[in-house]
């Protein structure tokens, strides 16, 4: 097997970023160098404290979280309104450490300095974009794999991107390798009722707490965490090269003659394939 890519989780942990954290720590074809929390659809503490709560429960209490930006670049604070993560960010799911929870560290750019001073590392945005636009004009980042953006226009923009538009230009305008996994792949990626009933009653406190999550997980999408599926098992989806750009609060294709930046779009999945890499995989961590 190839080394494994090194990869920092940006995350406002949210049912699918703990889900993205599960199957990130449970592959081998991944070692996670860290986690950062943004503001989004929690507070960045609440966040923060989530994915430290999520490690500890799957025995992996040494990966470092930090907590980052409070507000975003236009001083937003977290999402408002009733969402399926719920006020706690995880649906009312409580996960059950296993290793005593560890306090995060207050400062996200000084714990990516202190990662990267190893060596540069993949980053996986699976929120709005406030810290990883800090993180790109740094250097040593070695690949983005942006969760974000959208192909078919609905009636409200994407969260991440729409949270903090400015944030998701500057990405951009680093001109870093980015692959974009847009919202259109989460209802292509979604897991069958009997297979989160069988996750929830498996004996690896992964597939337990990935169970619990996806039973109250709208319509049991893997959401953030297919993106994390895509970093170790490309085959399983299809990529295109395409100019995108930031209009409005929005990132959408553009024409070849308009403003934007040749990004790497995701724009097709093997769902049944993806599901079963992810849940292989949270069933075998110990």
């Amino acid at each position: 097997m190839a080394q494994p890519i090194r990869v920092l989780l940006d995350v406002d942990t949210g049912i699918d970023d703990a889900l993205a954290i599960l199957y990130a720590t449970a592959t081998a074809r991944l070692e996670v160098a860290g986690v950062s929390a943004v503001v989004g659809n929690v507070s960045v503490h609440v966040g923060a404290r989530n994915s430290a709560t999520v490690l500890a429960a799957v025995g992996k209490p040494s990966v470092p979280v930090a907590a980052g930006a409070a507000v975003s670049t236009g001083g937003s604070g977290p999402r408002t309104g009733r969402t399926n993560h719920g006020p706690d960010g995880l649906g009312g799911v409580t996960p059950r450490p296993t290793s005593p929870v560890r306090e995060p560290h207050s400062d996200a750019l000084e714990l990516f300095d202190a990662l990267t001073s190893d060596g540069p590392v993949t980053v996986a945005a699976c929120a709005p974009l406030t810290n990883v636009a800090q993180y790109a004009s740094r250097g040593d980042v070695e690949r983005i794999v942006l969760v974000g953006g959208e192909l078919m226009v609905e009636h409200e923009p994407e969260f991440n991107v729409g949270q903090d538009a400015a944030a998701a230009v500057a990405v951009l305008e680093a001109r870093l390798p980015t692959t974009v996994y847009p919202i259109d792949l989460f209802e292509r990626v979604t897991v069958p009722p009997a297979l989160v009933a069988r996750l929830q009653s498996a004996p690896a406190p992964a597939a337990q707490l990935a169970g619990e999550l996806l039973d109250v997980r709208r319509r049991h999408m893997l959401g953030d965490a297919g993106a994390l599926v895509f970093l170790t098992h490309p085959e399983f989806f299809e990529v295109t090269r395409t100019r995108m750009a930031v209009v409005g609060r929005r990132l959408v294709p553009v024409g070849e003659a308009e403003a934007g930046f040749v990004v790497d779009v995701v724009t097709g999945a093997d769902g049944p394939a993806v599901v079963e890499a992810f849940a292989d995989a949270v069933q075998s961590s110990h």
